[in-house]
């Protein structure tokens, strides 16, 4: 966690100086930046600390940690990624269908996440601003595709080889040696003929983690929206309404 907080407050200090030269720029053109370097310096008992540094973290850490311990709700229980299906997974994958669902007029057929895209576990109790950065600490944003039923068959055979991955409740995913035995949305088999709506992150959108099937997407909107804000905003909802954060193993991937 400490380390979140010295890379989250150099980032802020170079977009503020990146800002400020920009300002200076105007002024004084024959001035450039041509090259910014920099090194990880670990602050612990065991390697001592780096007194200049130390001061450095310590003039803004007051502030991050009362915002990043703002208590945000309550989980029901002990969450973490995996694969073929994990509560992590699975919590994240509904939140972002139901986003999505809110967003298109016609809703969203299915979601997809990937499962080393949350880099931390999320706890029972309560849960703070700070344990949502830990989990989705990538400023990967929502985007949401329209998808042909031949490349959607196409992703739901890469998630048959790798195994697995985040998808939302309404699909149900059946593979054996690694090859699709069967799938469906909403009870509904794939047609190879229509078009599909499709929320993910834009890593997933690029192609990358096996889904190079999307690269094909007949349209494609990066919101702007990152995942990370749209969990933060569910958590507050949730909390707002009285309700726990909670997730379950539904059986939604299957491996045989």
């Amino acid at each position: 966690m400490r380390y979140i907080w010295i890379l989250y407050i150099l980032s802020t200090l170079l977009v503020v100086s990146c800002s400020s030269y920009k300002q200076a720029e105007k002024k004084a053109p024959e001035f450039a930046i041509v090259k910014i370097s920099g090194q990880i310096v670990e602050m612990n008992k065991e390697q001592g600390t780096n007194a200049e540094m130390q001061a450095f973290v310590n003039k803004y850490k007051g502030t991050l940690d009362q915002q990043m311990n703002e208590v945000l709700g309550t989980s029901s229980e002990f969450m973490q990624k995996g694969s073929p299906q994990s509560l992590l997974t699975n919590l994240t994958s509904d939140v972002m269908k139901e986003y999505g669902d809110k967003q298109l007029e016609d809703g969203a057929d299915v979601s997809f996440m990937n499962v080393n895209g949350h880099r931390a576990t999320l706890p029972k109790g309560e849960l703070t601003l700070g344990n949502l950065f830990e989990v989705y600490s990538f400023d990967n944003t929502i985007t949401l595709l329209e998808v042909k039923g031949e490349d959607l068959i196409k992703v739901f055979e890469a998630y048959a080889r790798m195994g697995g991955a985040g998808i939302s409740s309404n699909a149900r995913l059946v593979a054996n040696d690694r090859k699709l035995k069967s799938v469906t949305l909403d009870g509904k088999t794939i047609d190879s003929s229509k078009i599909y709506n499709i929320v993910t992150i834009d890593y997933l959108a690029d192609g990358n983690n096996g889904m190079k099937a999307l690269r094909d997407a007949v349209s494609i909107n990066n919101t702007g929206i990152t995942l990370r804000d749209i969990m933060i905003d569910y958590v507050r909802e949730q909390t707002a309404q009285g309700k726990q954060i909670s997730s379950q193993l539904d059986g939604r991937i299957i491996i045989e």
